[in-house]
This record gives structure tokens, C-alpha cells and sequence, in this order.
């Protein structure tokens, strides 16, 4: 009995369905029955009770679903805290990024940690926030810099920075004739949307700028990564939406241009990026790096001076450290 036949059975006594328990632990379907196949063969008890239309958990199941968490807990618990050890005298600082904070403000202040701290060694992954999270709470990254998160964690959470919102569209669209549009102009174009699936922070935030204004986009397509996005606006399918930070990315035929008139407050989730870290950890690189975070990250990138008055109370040192810089 390994903790990887443990973990796909708890899949399947959770989803009560192959195929969601498969996805949810990134196996094939035939793949994750076969491991749960296994287990009952070892332990000599049927733990399902398999129909073609329905998984039931046996008297077996039940006993052991209990224990089988317990168990993955322990295991955990266990490869946390070894982690932790390792890290606490390495000199290796690991840190995760979402894309508003990898293609924005992080390369400087990766540059002039580095120059302050000739010594250290950066391991950087890029992702999005909930696997980041994962990783975090797995003790296999020391800081990372994601959405707020969407449900408890054990970790702390800061905002370092609001990202304002831009049109994407062709070059020759008449919306482009001026140097800004309002939420209203948008009404009734054609719109390509971030994933609602992979994406979700970013579908939100779309739904949520057209809330604004009493309505919902026209979607006609959506994407994943922006590079598509750009490459469905310079195909005329249609507009979209970005953070401010995409203004930076050229793309033949394809022009930004700011919203006016829009200061949504408090930020909508999807619009914040803040750093997360283990307070109980104690790792003098992750708290020097936070602490150039907080010197060097301004809230917003834009040149008008912006006051958002109702950030949330407990994120009101992280406005206050964003702003300093």
C-alpha cells in the first residue's frame, strides 16, 4: 500500500466518478482504476462498489477513506517540515509567479535583489494561483506572488499591486481614433474572454468591468494565453480586455487603449497581485525579498494619482507598503 494508490482512492470516495477523480489527479481514467485496483487487491477488500452508472463506497471504503486522509495528513505534515529544514539553511530562495507579476514589476526586483545579495541563488516557477498555492502550502516554494486566494489557506497575503484595465483591439477599429473608451463603447462588440476554466480569476474580472455598466460582453471566443488573445484581436474576431502590463507586448496590427471614466473600488480580485509566504517559516532570503517587495512595488502603474479607499482592512499594510515606493 503506497501513498499514491492512498491518494487516487481518496480521489474517487471524494468525486464518486472516475473520470473527475482522474482529472483531478492528472491521470487517465484506466490509469487511476488500476492503482485503486491494486490497493483492493493488496488489502484483499472491495472498497467500491462499481456500476456503469454510479461508484459507492463499500463498508470497507468508509473504514478505510478516514485513515486513508489521516495517513496522506501525516505524510504531508512529514515532507513539509523536511522541506522547510532544508530550505531554512539553503541559500537557494524559491519563488512562484503569476504572469501579471513575471512580465511586470518582478524582472527589477529579481535584478536588484541579486545585486544586493551576490550570494543567492533564485529557483523561479511560473503559474497560476491555485497550483502556486499548493506549492506553497506543500513547503516546495518559499514565496510567491498570485491572486488573493479564493479559499482558506495557511499562509499570509499581501497586495503589492492594482492592475488597471486596457482595451486590446485592431489598429484600424474606430474605437482606436481616441486616446481612450469607456465601458460603454464596449457594449454589443464582439469579445474574446479569458478561459472561464483555466482562467478563472481573469473571467471574472471581464464579467465583472461589464457588471459595471449593467451588462455582459458579447463573447465570441475565448482563449488561454494572451499571446491568442493578440492573435485573435489582429484578426478582427474581436476586443478584449488586459492589465496594464500587456501595453509593454507588440503585436502587428494590434493597438491598446485605457479606460476612462472606470475606477472599480474595491479592486475586483482578479485585478490584485500580492505575495504569500509561511510566517512560521523562518528564511532570512524570503523576508529580505519581501522586504524589497514592499520598498519597491507601487500600487498602480499609472501615472494619475489613484486612491482606492476600500481595500480590504486586512490588507491595509500592504497598500501602505505599496505606496511607500
Amino acid at each position: 500500500m503506497d501513498l499514491r494508490q492512498l491518494k487516487c482512492f481518496v480521489a474517487v470516495a471524494e468525486e464518486l466518478h472516475f473520470g473527475k477523480a482522474a482529472e483531478r489527479m492528472g491521470l487517465a481514467p484506466p490509469a487511476l482504476s488500476r492503482q485503486v485496483r491494486a490497493l483492493e487487491e493488496e488489502l484483499g477488500a472491495s472498497l467500491l462498489a462499481r456500476t456503469t452508472r454510479s461508484v459507492n463506497l463499500t463498508r470497507a471504503g468508509l473504514l478505510l477513506l478516514d485513515e486513508a486522509k489521516a495517513i496522506l495528513a501525516r505524510a504531508d505534515h512529514a515532507a513539509r517540515h523536511v522541506r522547510e529544514a532544508a530550505s531554512s539553511t539553503s541559500k537557494v530562495l524559491r519563488i512562484g509567479a503569476i504572469d501579471g507579476a513575471s512580465a511586470s514589476f518582478l524582472p527589477q526586483i529579481l535584478t536588484e535583489f541579486r545585486q544586493r545579495y551576490p550570494g543567492s541563488h533564485i529557483q523561479f516557477t511560473e503559474a497560476m494561483t491555485a497550483p502556486q498555492l499548493q506549492m506553497l502550502d506543500a513547503g516546495k516554494l518559499d514565496l510567491c506572488l498570485v491572486r488573493p486566494p479564493r479559499r482558506q489557506v495557511d499562509c499570509a497575503f499581501e497586495i503589492l499591486r492594482v492592475e488597471m484595465p486596457l482595451v486590446v483591439m485592431p489598429e484600424t477599429h474606430p474605437l482606436a481614433r481616441g486616446d481612450a473608451v469607456t465601458m460603454r463603447d464596449l457594449v454589443g462588440e464582439p469579445f474574446i474572454v479569458p478561459s472561464r476554466r483555466v482562467r478563472p480569476y481573469a473571467y471574472d474580472l471581464v464579467m465583472t468591468y461589464f457588471d459595471s455598466v449593467g451588462t455582459v460582453p458579447n463573447v465570441v471566443q475565448e482563449v488561454t494565453e494572451k499571446p491568442a488573445m493578440f492573435a485573435a484581436v489582429a484578426a478582427g474576431i474581436g476586443l478584449a480586455l488586459a492589465p496594464d502590463w500587456t501595453a509593454a507586448m507588440s503585436w502587428p496590427g494590434v493597438t491598446t487603449r485605457r479606460l476612462k471614466g472606470l475606477l472599480l473600488d474595491p479592486p475586483p480580485d482578479g485585478a490584485l497581485v500580492g505575495v504569500a509566504w509561511r510566517p512560521h517559516q523562518r528564511l532570512a532570503a524570503r523576508d529580505a525579498f519581501l522586504s524589497l517587495l514592499r520598498e519597491r512595488v507601487s500600487l498602480t502603474s499609472d501615472d494619475r494619482a489613484i486612491t482606492f479607499r476600500h481595500l480590504p482592512r486586512v490588507r491595509r499594510r500592504a497598500r501602505r507598503a505599496a505606496t511607500a515606493g
